[in-house]
């Protein structure tokens, strides 16, 4: 790897492996670092797409907290690619690992101004072939790949990232208990993601207690999914009624969903310990790309940004 983008990610590394997840930190970082060195062209396109998101991040302009599966990854937070912490979220490697693929699209998520900043990256680099075939889309040939070789990056312009400038110096602030009683009583305007009549309505009956909350009403909120709230919401007020697998760790790994499997990484998590799945009629969601989401609208509500008083 390359040796800037490694003492990068470990000045990165150093920040966050002394929390309460320190030990699974490290065993995760060991497993991704020796899965992202083990062809040049893993290494290359990590490479590529760190030092497009620090050139959009120098350039004043803001990067989405995180967007697709790329949130997955702890490398590539650590490399500032985005901003979820995947060991403190559960998200599975192997979910990355899935869509990590030749050929696949990689999205990335800027504030307006991004796309220019990303092209004064991508035009001309030496080691690899890029062409952008549509205004956004690159199509990149990783030259030293071996099994990874070929990748789409999609440059996506969000203006509604625009607001979020403070980001850019502080990063994006985690959920405090002011913020939270906003959503709680429903009083949301301007969060983005979570100012419909429909999700106002959610969050008084439901009452979320943590961030967790948030990020399970924000992946309910999809037209296959939607039918899931009203059990989840019994199970939130009466936790004596949700029911147990018969099995500890699968348990565990449904409890932030009350016990009704809804991300696509809890799919993953049981797989990986050879449990079964259970039936689902319904689309799962990417849970680390509505952690992300559900970060913006904490942004958003941050009692510091807000012109209302906390009564």
């Amino acid at each position: 790897m390359n040796k800037q983008l490694y003492q990068r990610i470990n000045r990165a590394l150093s920040h966050i492996k002394a929390d309460e997840n320190g030990a699974e930190t490290l065993r995760r970082y060991n497993r991704e670092m020796g899965w992202f060195d083990a062809d040049p062209g893993r290494a290359a396109c990590l490479k590529l797409l760190a030092d497009l998101c620090a050139r959009v991040h120098h350039d004043g302009v803001v990067l989405s907290p995180g967007y697709g599966f790329v949130t997955n990854s702890l490398v590539m937070k650590l490399a500032g690619i985005h901003a979820v912490n995947p060991v403190d979220w559960d998200l599975p490697f192997d979910r990355f690992i899935q869509s990590f693929h030749p050929g696949c699209i990689i999205p990335i998520e800027t504030g307006t101004g991004g796309l220019e900043s990303a092209r004064e990256v991508l035009r001309d680099r030496d080691g690899d072939f890029i062409i952008e075939n549509e205004p956004g889309i690159f199509d990149v040939t990783f030259l030293d790949g071996e099994e990874f070789n070929l990748a789409r990056i999609q440059i996506i312009t969000y203006t509604g990232l625009d607001r979020f400038q403070r980001v850019v110096k502080e990063g994006w602030k985690p959920l405090d208990e002011a913020t939270l009683r906003h959503f709680g009583r429903g009083t949301t305007d301007g969060s983005i993601w979570f100012e419909t009549d429909k999700m106002r309505e959610w969050l008084t009956d439901f009452g979320p207690e943590s961030m967790s909350d948030l990020v399970l009403l924000r992946a309910l909120y999809y037209p296959r999914r939607i039918a899931l709230f009203p059990e989840i919401l019994r199970r939130k007020l009466r936790p004596d009624t949700i029911p147990s697998t018969g099995d500890a760790r699968a348990d565990r790994i449904l409890s932030d969903s009350y016990g009704i499997l809804v991300y696509q990484s809890q799919v993953c998590q049981l797989k990986n310990l050879g449990l079964p799945i259970p039936d689902h009629e319904y689309d799962l969601a990417l849970k680390g790309h509505e952690v992300a989401r559900t970060l913006m609208s904490v942004e958003a509500l941050y009692p510091g940004r807000l012109k209302t008083s906390l009564r």
